[in-house]
């Protein structure tokens, strides 16, 4: 690692801070765009996707606070290929008995074996998404483990997999129906209180469909790729959005709502 890039990483670890939304759920994220969640289940652990690179320190001292080692991890969930979201995935996967899970379209770009595509950008997001693309770090190749089918059901997880493609092809959010929480990945997002379409899709309109796969899931917490979480009856916000007449799209214009 050079000088250079060994420094910024120090520097994105120390800009890490821990939001915790429950006991046994805490998010980890830094100044940027890059958020990753703790799921705690008794004496063990599974996280939902990494942030950017560089955060392995800070997840490992997220759970030092919960009085747990690295070995209480033993699963990473990731909800597309992105890398504010898998960015620190190889780092954890070198953990004793982490086991990485992704789904099957995305797998081989996490990989490292396939370039991912870039979005089709409306006229609003252009100028954001350089700027936000410019200040994130590379993902480094990981393992994937497992392979996720669409709607695939997780009994060693007590999870189900939701396909919501249209952010990536292999774009999903991930359901703990007993512990109460979803994890919707990025074809949501939470912005100053609202939940609308998560801006830099691949397929807008795929994507939009995705969206309105939340209409009838009902939970105690909602966690987004980017944003707040939602939490209590405040978790109905996500289910208006998704049954209203047009999915809430801010960042595109009229005209590109309608293709």
């Amino acid at each position: 690692m050079s000088q250079g890039l060994g420094s910024r990483l120090d520097r994105i670890e120390m800009l890490v801070n821990i939001v915790d939304l429950r006991p046994d759920l805490r998010m980890v994220r830094d100044s940027g765009p890059g958020q990753a969640y703790l799921l705690r289940r008794g004496r063990s652990v599974v996280l939902i996707d990494t942030g950017i690179a560089g955060q392995g320190n800070a997840l490992a001292a997220a759970l030092r606070d919960w009085g747990l080692d690295r070995d209480a991890l033993t699963h990473v969930l990731l909800t597309h290929w992105h890398p504010d979201h898998v960015g620190s995935a190889a780092e954890v996967a070198s953990w004793p008995g982490v086991q990485v899970w992704a789904h099957h379209s995305d797998a081989a770009i996490i990989r490292g074996d396939h370039q991912g595509t870039l979005p089709e950008l409306t006229h609003a997001e252009e100028g954001l998404y350089a700027q936000i693309a410019g200040s994130i770090p590379d993902a480094p190749a990981c393992p994937v483990d497992r392979e996720l089918a669409d709607d695939e059901v997780l009994p060693a997880l007590d999870a189900r997999v939701i396909s919501t493609p249209g952010h990536t092809d292999g774009s999903i959010a991930l359901l703990f129906e007993e512990d109460g929480v979803l994890f919707t990945g990025d074809v949501a997002t939470e912005y100053e209180g609202h939940v609308v379409l998560g801006p830099f899709n691949d397929d807008r309109p795929e994507a939009r469909a995705s969206f309105r796969r939340f209409a009838t899931i009902d939970v105690d917490t909602v966690c987004f790729g980017h944003g707040q979480a939602l939490r209590g009856p405040e978790t109905a916000k996500l289910r208006a959005a998704a049954t209203a007449d047009a999915v809430p799209d801010p960042l595109a214009s009229p005209d590109e709502q309608k293709q």
